[in-house]
């Protein structure tokens, strides 16, 4: 399937991204020499990419600089989850939307994604909990 993101040079995605980070995911940029500080902040919860100047912080408005070791999330796009309707779609936003297809692997591989993500979510809440509760 042809790149269309590539050959239009369309970032859309990379800017003022979203992308919440799993654990792997944040293992495997530190893993290529990235602190973690750099890349990654804490909203409600949910760890996500940082962006610098409007876009991701591994964009250098050329190009992604960790390309071939993004985040799954990245990965998968433009299949995202629709919180509405509980499924799987293509993100409405993405103008290279139809360059893609929603099979049902990638639709599966976003569930399982979508799953650890709300695990870890969930685990680190309740330690924030316990880590109040002994302060008390």
């Amino acid at each position: 399937m042809v790149n269309c993101c590539f050959e239009s040079n369309c970032i859309r995605c990379c800017i003022e991204t979203n992308m919440i980070l799993s654990y792997r995911d944040i293992e495997n940029i530190q893993k290529m020499g990235y602190d973690r500080q750099f890349f990654v902040s804490e909203r409600k919860g949910w760890l996500q990419l940082k962006n610098h100047q409007g876009r991701c912080v591994f964009h250098d408005g050329t190009r992604c600089t960790i390309y071939y070791q993004r985040p799954e999330g990245c990965t998968l796009y433009p299949v995202v989850y629709d919180k509405d309707n509980n499924v799987a779609i293509l993100d409405n936003e993405c103008p290279q939307k139809h360059c893609f297809s929603l099979s049902k692997a990638k639709s599966q591989q976003l569930d399982l994604l979508i799953s650890i993500l709300e695990i870890e979510r969930a685990e680190r809440m309740q330690s924030k909990i316990n880590k109040n509760r002994k302060k008390l």
